[in-house]
């Protein structure tokens, strides 16, 4: 009987030993959460291991999220799936049904986005107007030929014959005619006019209609002579090099920058149906719209934006330092915060590892009261 009872009572300390010391290991991993000093001198095991580890398990969990978990692989995995692209889409279509059906008005939006109502045409206008100032700002000493486009100058260089071409031609035509005729006798007497006597007796001697017939034909054969063409060939490219060497500071003061920004948003509201309905409910008008935005517009989109994260996941990870972010958030909680929620995970398991304790060291017990019966006895 007293044997029996010793041996009971190995099993029953060997288990009370097994399971506090458990337990209190596992309570040892988070607690105290700060040293302990008696004096100067710090007790040991204090604080608990992770508090004492907090930083290098912060860094490790950074490395373990960014290396193993939210990889670029297996973003780009995810974002070339083709359900993904397909949800994506059917996203951005219902959100779009929900704001082309709005009653708000683009102005509306973006006052939202701006925390402030602005007038839209006030707002391009000055925009474009400190676009134009910069731009003479940053080109007023270089030449036109380095600022227009080499194509531009070209087509220039190719108008300048044809320009000349249709010069004669038409002088040709108009000096021959009716018109022509009319615009000689106007300009003879207006030359004749205060030219004194002895032409104003020539003139009326020989009479302005045959000075007019005989001027006539001269004048046409003038602008029918190849050389001629020549000549106003030669004066047009003359100028034409001339104004392509000027620089844009001498242009500067015939711009006025103001006047100039509100003429083009004038045209752009008249040319632009969609600036002319920005004040207008999006019901109105936006409808219409709606199945090229849902049906190309959006799957186009959502193709480049998947293409555009594919290419550049990497470098958008890089930038984002994510292991960063992680080591930072876990540095910032507090020690009670993170014992809550490791505890929320795993409580069930750290109460089995505490009845283990006290299993292994009931049995120890036992075979420890076993041994001591059998050689006592």
């Amino acid at each position: 009987m007293d044997g029996l009872l010793l041996l009971l009572l190995m099993i029953v300390i060997g288990a009370a030993i097994g399971g506090i010391t458990n337990s209190l290991a596992i309570k040892m991993l988070f607690r105290p959460y700060k040293p302990v000093h008696i004096g100067k001198w710090r007790l040991p095991f204090t604080p608990g291991l992770i508090p004492k580890r907090r930083g290098e398990m912060a860094e490790q969990m950074g490395k373990m999220v960014v290396n193993h978990l939210l990889t670029p692989e297996r973003i780009r995995e995810k974002i070339g799936e083709s359900l993904f692209h397909k949800k994506m889409v059917e996203w951005m279509s219902h959100e779009t049904e929900k704001i082309v059906r709005s009653p708000s008005t683009i102005s509306d939006f973006t006052s939202t986005i701006t925390k402030e109502n602005t007038n839209l045409d006030s707002f391009t206008e000055k925009f474009v107007e400190d676009k134009l100032n910069q731009f003479f700002k940053d080109n007023n000493d270089k030449s036109l030929s380095e600022l227009l486009p080499a194509s531009l100058i070209q087509k220039g260089d190719d108008l300048v014959p044809v320009l000349a071409q249709k010069i004669t031609e038409k002088g040709a035509d108009y000096f021959r005619g009716d018109e022509g005729q009319r615009q000689l006798h106007l300009l003879l007497e207006k030359f004749l006019q205060g030219k004194g006597s002895m032409l104003n007796f020539l003139g009326t001697m020989f009479g302005n209609d045959k000075i007019i017939e005989k001027l006539q034909p001269e004048i046409v054969r003038f602008f029918e002579d190849p050389s001629s063409e020549d000549f106003i060939k030669d004066v047009i490219q003359h100028e034409w090099t001339n104004l392509q060497n000027k620089s844009l500071a001498s242009f500067h003061t015939f711009v006025d920058t103001r006047e100039a920004s509100v003429e083009i948003v004038k045209v752009v509201k008249n040319e632009i149906p969609l600036y002319r309905n920005l004040e207008k409910p999006l019901a109105e008008w936006a409808p219409y719209y709606e199945e090229i935005i849902i049906n190309k517009w959006i799957p186009g989109m959502m193709e480049l934006l998947q293409r555009f994260l594919l290419d550049r996941l990497p470098l958008l990870f890089e930038k984002l330092e994510l292991d960063d972010m992680v080591r930072e958030q876990v540095d910032t909680f507090s020690v009670d915060r993170l014992e809550t929620l490791v505890l929320s995970i795993s409580r069930r398991e750290f109460t089995m590892i505490t009845y283990l304790g006290a299993f292994l060291g009931g049995t120890v017990g036992f075979i420890q009261g076993l041994l001591v019966v059998l050689f006592s006895s």
